[in-house]
Formats: structure tokens, C-alpha cells, sequence
């Protein structure tokens, strides 16, 4: 586990569904800081307690990460507050929860919506989708567990691609391929090239899947990605068309073996998300651009907080309602018959169905 200089207690404020941004952010904060950054409200996707179907649990969610005590001391003193997915947790006021502390920690943002909004007068602000650079405003991206980084091992590759493909050009099958994790890694490591694309945003855990696996990304339209937006590797290989991919992995693997340009590109692909987009390197950047942020600016005092029994009252039923639709949409997505009377009666009923199953945005 890495140990950093200084041992920052952090709040990590969170939502129930499944999230790659501040999932990766929490598995990566959690190698550095152990118990000292404490999860609230308690993730039960991330330790286990509930399956996650979303891309079918593989590799974010498909190993727990070890739980911590949840003591009162954990939310004392408390250096920095992290807002994981503002739009999801306007609710949660962190001013109920941080005790003991003379002086207010830092805040920090982040949002890893697939959308270019950004949401006014909050700063630093950690953008995934990032159109141009903006004061104050960081890009921020993906990244992947560590455990899923394999050896380069270009002997081992037999296919041009991988199985599952999502660029309509190569495959018209929109569906999942496999059902174990094991076999998708598999797959992606037997391929010399990985097909990737934008799909609701430019960010993917795809394309850091493909390079875990020792495969080379080739990026459909990433010469059209704004610089600013992750993700944020210049040695992806970009193409247009479906013949304009045979043409580049041809001239990649002349006689049908891996050239040295093919051998270079994929070692600087690994190098960048060995440098750049494991979970602990993505967490050792947010963490070090919020201190650059706050160097020059001076701490505040801890703020009074007037009504605050109604405010930790309207706290917990909001903490219950967006668990309880959590629960729900996992279960109707792992049950087909309770889904399809969801579908067919309850949905129809006005409004129900919504306020029962959608999680709030």
C-alpha cells in the first residue's frame, strides 16, 4: 500500500448506484489513506453487500474492498471533504457531519457525468467531460484497478481484435459477449488491437480495460476529442473508418507480426496508464491539484450551523430514499418477472414507478 508524506483525513461524500468516476477515486484514495478516508454514506456496492449489473459488475465492482471502522473519530478533524457526484448529493451538507475541528476542511467537486454541464460557482471543480480549459476547473478521468494490469505478452496474441465490439463498422451485436470477467480479459489479451470509441462521453472504462490487458487502443475519431476532455493519452492510435483501421494495423503488423512501431506505441500506451490512470495514480492527481488549488488560501473557520436537527432529519430520509431506489432498480434489473410487472403495471401507474426506481440526479 503507498503511503503519502502527509496522511490527509479525508470525508468522501458518495451515492449508491455504480459510478466509475468516484468508484475508481475511492478504491484509489482507500490504497493511499486507508481508514483515513472514511466513505459516507457507507457504499454497499463497493464492499459487496449489493451486485452490481451496471457493464455486468466487471472490473470495478466485481472485487470488494476491505471496510473500515465507522467510528466517531473517523469523522474528526477532517482536512478534506470530497463531493464525489455533486448532482447526486445537494442533500448531504457536510458542515452535520465533520466534528472536533476549529477550522473547516477544504471542499472539493467532482463530476463525472457523461454531459458537458458544469455547475455554477463551485470550486475546484473536477470535470470529466471537459470541453476547453477553464480557471479552477480540472479534467479528471477513469481509472482502473490495478489487479487488472497483465503482462505484455505479444506472443500470446492469435486475433486482430477483440469479441465485443461496440463500433457498428465491425459488429451490428450492441449486447455483452461474456459473462465472466475472467473471459473478457482473456479475449482483449488475445487481441493485438482494442476498438474503442466515444459512446454517452469521450471518457470509457473500455479503453482502460483494452490497455490493462496489454492490447493496443486504436480510437475511433480521437483526433476529434477535445484536449481538455479525458481521456487524455496521445499515443492512442486514431482511425475513421472501418478501412481506414485495416489499413493502420496492417502497416502495424507487417507480415502479420508485431513491427517495432506496434511494440513502441503499446509500451507507451502501458507507461501513460501505469503513470496516469490506475485508481491510485488518478487519486494522487486530484489530491494534488486540490493542494495546489488551496496553497495560497487561507483556512476558515468551522461555520455554525443554525436548524440543525431538521437539516440531519431531512439528511437520513434522503440517505434512505436513494438507497432504497438503489436497491430496488438492482433488484428489478437481476429478477426479470419483478421487472416486467414494474414495466408493464407499476410504470403505468403515473409517476409511481418513477419516484419508486429512479435515483436521484
Amino acid at each position: 500500500m503507498n503511503t503519502p508524506a502527509k496522511k490527509l483525513k479525508i470525508l468522501f461524500l458518495t451515492a449508491p448506484v455504480a459510478d466509475y468516476l468516484p468508484d475508481s477515486l475511492l478504491i484509489g484514495l482507500r490504497n493511499l489513506y486507508g481508514e483515513n478516508c472514511v466513505d459516507f454514506p457507507r457504499k454497499s456496492i463497493m464492499y459487496g453487500d449489493v451486485p452490481s449489473s451496471y457493464g455486468r459488475g466487471f472490473t470495478m465492482w466485481s472485487r470488494p474492498i476491505r471496510d473500515i471502522p465507522r467510528r466517531s473519530r473517523n469523522f474528526r478533524n477532517i482536512d478534506l471533504v470530497i463531493y464525489s457526484s455533486y448532482r447526486r448529493q445537494q442533500a448531504i451538507d457536510w458542515r452535520l457531519l465533520v466534528k472536533s475541528r476549529a477550522w473547516a476542511p477544504r471542499v472539493i467537486y467532482l463530476d463525472g457525468e457523461d454531459d458537458t454541464c458544469l455547475m455554477p460557482g463551485l470550486r475546484p471543480y473536477f470535470k470529466r467531460e471537459l470541453l476547453e480549459p477553464t480557471a479552477n476547473i480540472f479534467p479528471i478521468g477513469f481509472g482502473i484497478p490495478e489487479r487488472h494490469i497483465r503482462p505484455l505478452n505479444v506472443e500470446s496474441k492469435t486475433q486482430l481484435h477483440q469479441t465485443h465490439v461496440q463500433d457498428p463498422e465491425f459488429s451490428k451485436k450492441a449486447g455483452y459477449v461474456f459473462a465472466k470477467e475472467g473471459d473478457y480479459y482473456d479475449d482483449l489479451a488475445r487481441s493485438y488491437f482494442g476498438i474503442t470509441m466515444k459512446k454517452g462521453g469521450w471518457d470509457c472504462m473500455r479503453h482502460y480495460e483494452i490497455m490493462a490487458a496489454g492490447t493496443l487502443v486504436m480510437f475511433k475519431h480521437f483526433d476529434q476529442k477535445p484536449a481538455a476532455s479525458a481521456p487524455q493519452c496521445s499515443d492512442f492510435v486514431s482511425y475513421s473508418s472501418r478501412e481506414d483501421f485495416m489499413a493502420k494495423t496492417a502497416r502495424l503488423l507487417p507480415d502479420g507480426k508485431p513491427g517495432a512501431e506496434y511494440i513502441n506505441i503499446l509500451q507507451a500506451q502501458r507507461a501513460w496508464l501505469l503513470a496516469h490512470a490506475t485508481c491510485t495514480a488518478r487519486a494522487e492527481y486530484l489530491i494534488r491539484r486540490t493542494e495546489e488549488y488551496f496553497a495560497d488560501k487561507p483556512l476558515d473557520a468551522m461555520p455554525n450551523l443554525p436548524s440543525r436537527a431538521v437539516r440531519r432529519a431531512r439528511l437520513h430520509f434522503f440517505l434512505m430514499k436513494a438507497e432504497g431506489q438503489f436497491r430496488a432498480t438492482t433488484f428489478l434489473e437481476f429478477h426479470p418477472a419483478p421487472a416486467s410487472f414494474h414495466q408493464k403495471v407499476v410504470n403505468r401507474i403515473v409517476g409511481l414507478g418513477v419516484r419508486l426506481t429512479r435515483p436521484p440526479t
